[in-house]
């Protein structure tokens, strides 16, 4: 692996004691972070941590750019598959269109839009932050936290003080519970969202799948009321099928929740894909283990943050999604790059409550815009048969005619990527600076201490060999 440059913000001017509950993507790379900054970090996980979903994520470039600047291109660049086409068919297998993912516009978004299996991140993941110093604590489950004393309650009655706590604990935090004083109800809205990884070896002897396994598209399937797409993962091991239903009736949605611990065959669905694309019904006779989800449409939280500023959450304790949606893990990663990013400039202890104030002001436009993005995206590409089903099959077949780069010109570009532009193209580090920028001398002058300048360092990582780091 050829050498990787790797530029880390500043380290923070006091050093927090940080109690991270969940080990997860996001509490994992929220520690990372954290601990990059300067800070202490133990993390507090339930299960023993060996466990590893097979599932695949999609990591659209404001994701992927964010995973480039940790310093994982070699390890995305062996597990991930990167994405050149959208390949959208009937669910009969007609061709609606393919949207070329073309290398001048990625280059604008300074990283690629790639997929990748949930365990090989998390693994990659796990690996960055021990490497920083993180402490993890498996078999470790939270009974309770506490905003007043900012603390947190082992099941076995031990308890640990910080000077912040993060709830990474998933989308029926009891953390969240725990600091806003109620449970956040959620509705079940009719979204199931199946999920299966089938061993590509199984696939090669079909000459139906076979193609599948040798590229990195994305290829879509539009059912009345079905979603169904697959990509390669795990370095093209496996094949990552997810399909998203609308409009389940609340007596099958109540056998599920929102956990990814349960299992079944897909005849337990009893989905009829007779009528589907060949290739899609010879991929559901290979499928074995397949994991519902459902989806728990709950009111934006107005603050993710404690009153005693002390306490705050992060991914999908924050901002649950459709489950298996575009933007999930992506929106956990920004989470802790503005999080990290932050807290590696504080000072005093006496800025802790403005810094998750910006964090706050950062991050909540954007929950409330990709919830709607999702939901949105879901509804349209899961849509019944009808007008709506007509309008989205048009438009997929109108966006086939803008896949010449050269000659496209900016109104036809806005019809085809405007929307996604608007997740795309965002960067959590530029989105710190600027705040910082903004505000951030009036912050020092606050505490009456001069704004320290930036001084990055520079970590050059050779394989096999020690790291070396340079100050300037």
């Amino acid at each position: 692996m050829p050498g990787q440059l790797i530029i880390n913000p500043r380290k923070a001017g006091v050093s927090l004691r940080v109690v991270v509950v969940g080990g997860g993507l996001a509490g994992i790379a929220t520690a990372f972070t954290l601990q990059r900054g300067g800070h202490n970090v133990a993390v507090l996980e339930a299960s023993d941590g060996t466990s590893r979903s097979h599932g695949g994520i999609r990591s659209p470039p404001n994701m992927t750019r964010i995973l480039n600047h940790w310093g994982l291109g070699p390890q995305l660049a062996k597990a991930a598959v990167k994405c050149r086409n959208f390949i959208f068919h009937q669910s009969d297998g007609e061709l609606l269109g393919k949207v070329l993912l073309h290398e001048e516009f990625l280059k604008d978004l300074m990283a690629d839009f790639v997929f990748i299996q949930h365990g090989d991140l998390q693994s990659m993941l796990l690996d960055l932050a021990t490497r920083e110093g993180v402490e993890f604590r498996y078999n470790s489950p939270v009974r309770s936290v506490d905003c007043d004393t900012v603390s947190v309650t082992l099941e076995d009655g031990e308890q640990l003080h910080a000077d912040l706590v993060v709830g990474a604990d998933g989308p029926n935090s009891m953390v969240r519970t725990e600091m806003m004083g109620e449970e956040i109800m959620g509705v079940r809205d009719g979204h199931l969202s199946l999920t299966m990884a089938i061993p590509t070896d199984l696939m090669m002897d079909d000459e139906d799948l076979r193609p599948l396994t040798g590229d990195g598209n994305w290829w879509v399937w539009l059912g009345p009321s079905l979603l169904f797409h697959g990509s390669l993962i795990h370095g093209r091991k496996e094949y990552c099928v997810i399909i998203g239903l609308q409009g389940v009736p609340q007596e099958t949605l109540d056998q599920y929740d929102e956990s990814w611990d349960k299992s079944y065959p897909i005849e337990h669905f009893g989905i009829d894909f007779s009528s589907y694309d060949i290739r899609v019904q010879k991929l559901m006779k290979l499928a074995r283990k397949v994991t519902p989800t459902v989806h728990y449409r709950r009111p934006i939280m107005e603050s993710c943050v404690c009153e005693q500023a002390r306490i705050v959450v992060v991914g999908e304790a924050s901002h649950a999604l459709v489950p298996s949606g575009q933007h999930n893990a992506g929106l956990s990663i920004e989470d802790a790059e503005t999080l990290g990013g932050l807290f590696s400039r504080i000072q005093h202890r006496s800025q802790i409550s403005r810094m998750l104030a910006a964090h706050e002001e950062i991050r909540q436009p954007r929950f409330s815009y990709a919830q709607d993005w999702e939901l949105r995206k879901r509804f349209m590409m899961s849509a019944p048969r009808g007008p709506e089903q007509k309008a989205r099959d048009a438009g997929i077949r109108r966006m086939q005619l803008y896949n010449d780069w050269e000659h496209i010109d900016e109104t036809r570009f806005r019809e085809m990527w405007g929307d996604e532009m608007e997740m795309f193209s965002y960067f959590a580090t530029d989105k710190v600076d600027d705040w910082w920028t903004k505000w951030g001398s009036l912050l020092a002058r606050d505490t009456g201490k001069p704004e320290v300048p930036l001084t990055p360092t520079v970590e050059v990582s050779v394989s096999g060999q020690r790291r070396s780091t340079f100050v300037y």
